[in-house]
């Protein structure tokens, strides 16, 4: 389930090569409350988990590599999964994934961001 890297961004080769998109809604969370889910699909690459809107859907993509997890109010299971609730330089946001998941997801791009740069991930910095 998740992405592989390789490929054009594989070590020794220019760029970072990006897995296949990851089916995920996302929706906005501002003081006026939540907005819509907008359908769309998250990108793994060394150093980025980006959620990117489907075509036709009005809303930006959204870097998610070093979002912050925030605690939710109880566990809320949904008919397609599980939230996370998450604060990023863009705002706060929601996000139809299960957490752990999402944690291990972040973890991945930071390792092999970290293993291309040439230095060691921390994991204990998770």
């Amino acid at each position: 389930m998740i992405a592989q890297f390789g490929g054009p961004g594989a070590p020794g080769a220019p760029g970072p090569a990006a897995g296949l998109p990851v089916p995920a809604r996302l929706r906005p969370v501002t003081t006026a409350g939540r907005g819509d889910w907008l359908p769309g699909a998250l990108r793994l690459a060394p150093g980025s988990l980006l959620w990117e809107p489907d075509g036709g859907v009005g809303g930006a993509s959204v870097e998610l590599a070093t979002a912050t997890t925030i605690p939710a109010p109880g566990n809320r299971p949904g008919k397609h999964g599980t939230l996370v609730d998450l604060v990023t330089p863009d705002g706060r946001f929601e996000l139809e994934m299960d957490p752990v998941l999402f944690g291990m997801s972040q973890e991945l791009v930071a390792e092999e961001a970290a293993k291309r740069n040439g230095s060691a991930a921390d994991p204990g910095a998770f």
